[in-house]
């Protein structure tokens, strides 16, 4: 045999070799990513109207750019809503009007939005329908709904069994209070859905309260939605969050994430967030453009134009953080800041650009701080523009740091008269110091110093809202306390003693509780705490309580809730008691039975294995 035979035959074994190697290899292909979870969850039943979807996979999913999801009736198999996907346009920002497929209908107001989102795991739909009550539906999905980073791809959902609910057997009670929640244990999911469910033009409140969670929606109050009031749970947790930008919905009317034109619209405890990116064009949180609207205890969030008071807007604010990077807080109607906070968060940039007619109170800044970041320098109070030669902001005893802000204050930008301008400050000091801030070099003509008689006047609400009077500052009666804990009607609770706790209404400044086993329940303590020990409690016992909310205006009764005790106390562990009442008996081994998803075989060893430790617990249970 020569070499070269030799050579021919190796390269035939490597060769072989190499193709043995491969055909055995462990295949790479991408697969199906896996899903966890759904909400609302399969089987589930009393489901929101307004409810979202949502879908957690073990991977982190991306939306891909085909394939579609449908929501179909049961009954008839007939599609309800379906979402499309296509390749979306966009800039470098975000993406923009020219050519969006999806819109909105809110309240009469068209708009592009954005019906999905990802946040972690998990994919959220936002249907553009709203679905009947007491009927029930599935949800089907093409396959490659999503992508994940190794190229696997969403299984498809074709049949009406794996993903389906019920929704609520009738539309909740019209009874000017409701509750909003994610989770669908509120009346409804959506701050749009319960805002609809307010009767036009109502002389009374409608009570709205918002449960904890990040409500992604743009949301539209209009002009007959009259005496609303949003009380969010927590405002560094409950948020209401919506992508909207110029170049996405253009005007101002229209590019908006909240559009609050129904006058007495109030909200506490909330955050909103304009989630359009810097840089991204004109972005607004909200736009008021109604009177009497008050926003206490809440955080507004965007680059630039975060808040537009809108012409005939009349805005009180207290307690509230604003922040943006360019011309902030701007418009034409009235508004008072009253300990707020306005943080700029770049550059060379500006706070306010006011732009309110001769004859019109502006913007009102009282005992309010203008903060900046770590980094930020060269900032100005606002910039000014021609044609809004009247505009006025007054600043009264507010402080900043004078190493940040331009001594001149304002930027004289495009307008040239100066003389009407009503740029009014009053004591300001440095934040950091204390001292009183330097005052020499601000824009002239057009801004001054007030005497202390002036400043007494402005810090009046009712000379700065003399144009439709009002005073915001004249307390009414708190909203209900809400959200109880235990939840009312709730069972087995420890007769050991708990703590009841409850989330507060608005304006409430002390709380007068009541607690016991009758109904109405008696009189225990007034307290500004918002939790009250029950200490020992009868066993198997119902108990009522309630919490009526006071301010200087009046009290506000609350609902009555209950819960009950737990039946029985154990001496020790018991891991086969199943129901708690401190036996192993037969009522143990039907809930055992009951729960198992084996066959009969396997039951027969559970019952064997159960009379075994019943008989014998310290030397034949098994583990």
């Amino acid at each position: 045999m020569n070499k070269k035979s030799l050579s021919s035959r190796n390269v035939c074994f490597i060769i072989l070799l190499a193709m043995l190697i491969f055909a055995c290899a462990p295949d790479t292909k991408a697969t199906d990513m896996t899903i966890s979870s759904f909400i609302p969850a399969n089987n589930s039943i009393e489901i929101c109207a307004d409810t979202k979807l949502w879908i957690t996979f073990t991977t982190v999913p991306a939306v891909a750019t085909s394939g579609n999801l449908q929501i179909c009736k049961v009954s008839d198999d007939s599609v309800v809503y379906q979402l499309d996907l296509q390749t979306l346009p966009y800039d470098i920002h975000g993406w923009i009007a020219t050519g969006w497929p999806y819109q909105i209908n809110l309240n009469g107001l068209t708009l592009n939005y954005v019906p999905f989102a990802v946040s972690g795991n998990t994919l959220e739909i936002y249907p553009s329908t709203r679905l009947e009550y007491n009927t029930s539906y599935y949800v089907k999905i093409t396959a490659g709904f999503c992508t994940d980073s190794g190229s696997n791809t969403s299984p498809a959902i074709t049949d009406n069994t794996t993903w389906r609910f019920t929704t609520k057997a009738s539309t909740p009670a019209a009874d000017r209070n409701y509750i909003v929640a994610l989770d669908g244990t509120g009346d409804f999911c959506t701050l749009q859905g319960a805002t609809d469910a307010a009767a036009d033009n109502d002389p009374c409140r409608t009570v709205i309260g918002i449960k904890n969670g990040t409500y992604r929606e743009i949301v539209h109050i209009p002009a007959s939605k009259t005496n609303i009031t949003w009380i969010g749970e927590n405002k560094d947790a409950t948020i209401v969050a919506g992508y909207n930008r110029e170049l996405f919905n253009p005007g101002s009317d229209y590019r908006m994430m909240v559009k609050a034109f129904g006058s007495g619209f109030r909200m506490y405890n909330l955050t909103l967030q304009n989630t359009a990116p810097d840089n991204s064009g004109q972005a607004e949180t909200i736009t008021p453009a109604a009177l009497k609207c008050v926003a206490n205890n809440c955080k507004f969030l965007s680059y630039q134009d975060t808040l537009l008071i809108k012409a005939g807007g009349q805005v009180y604010f207290k307690d509230c953080f604003i922040q943006g990077d360019t011309d902030f807080i701007w418009g034409y109607g009235t508004a008072y800041f009253d300990k707020c906070q306005m943080n700029e968060v770049t550059s060379n940039a500006y706070i306010m650009q006011p732009r309110t007619p001769d004859g019109v109170n502006g913007f009102f800044l009282v005992d309010c701080n203008l903060t900046v970041p770590r980094g930020v320098r060269n900032c100005y109070f606002g910039r000014l523009f021609d044609g809004h030669g009247y505009a006025q902001v007054v600043m009264l005893n507010c402080a900043y740091p004078g190493s940040i802000f331009y001594p001149v204050g304002w930027y004289q930008n495009t307008l040239t008269d100066l003389t009407n301008l009503r740029l009014w400050e009053y004591k300001s000091v440095d934040i950091y110091t204390g001292e009183p801030a330097n005052i020499a070099s601000r824009l002239t003509p057009g801004t001054r110093q007030l005497t202390d008689a002036e400043a007494i006047t402005w810090r009046d609400v009712n000379n700065v809202f003399s144009a439709n009077p009002w005073n915001p500052k004249s307390l009414e009666p708190p909203t209900a306390s809400w959200l109880p804990v235990p939840a009312d009607g709730a069972a087995d609770i420890n007769s050991a003693g708990i703590s009841l706790t409850w989330t507060t209404g608005a304006t409430a400044v002390s709380h007068r509780v009541y607690f016991g086993t009758t109904n109405p329940p008696e009189f225990v303590t007034e307290q500004t705490g918002t939790s009250m020990a029950t200490g020992a409690m009868s066993l198997d016992t119902t108990y009522y309580w309630r919490v009526d909310e006071k301010n200087t205006a009046g009290v506000t009764t609350g609902a009555v809730w209950s819960f009950t005790t737990q039946k029985y106390v154990c001496n020790g562990p018991m891991p086969f008691d199943l129901n708690g009442d401190c036996q192993v008996n037969l009522f143990d081994y039907i809930i055992m039975a009951n729960a198992w998803a084996g066959d009969w075989l396997d039951m027969q060893q559970l019952a064997e294995n159960w009379l075994m430790c019943n008989r014998n617990p310290s030397g034949q249970c098994w583990q």
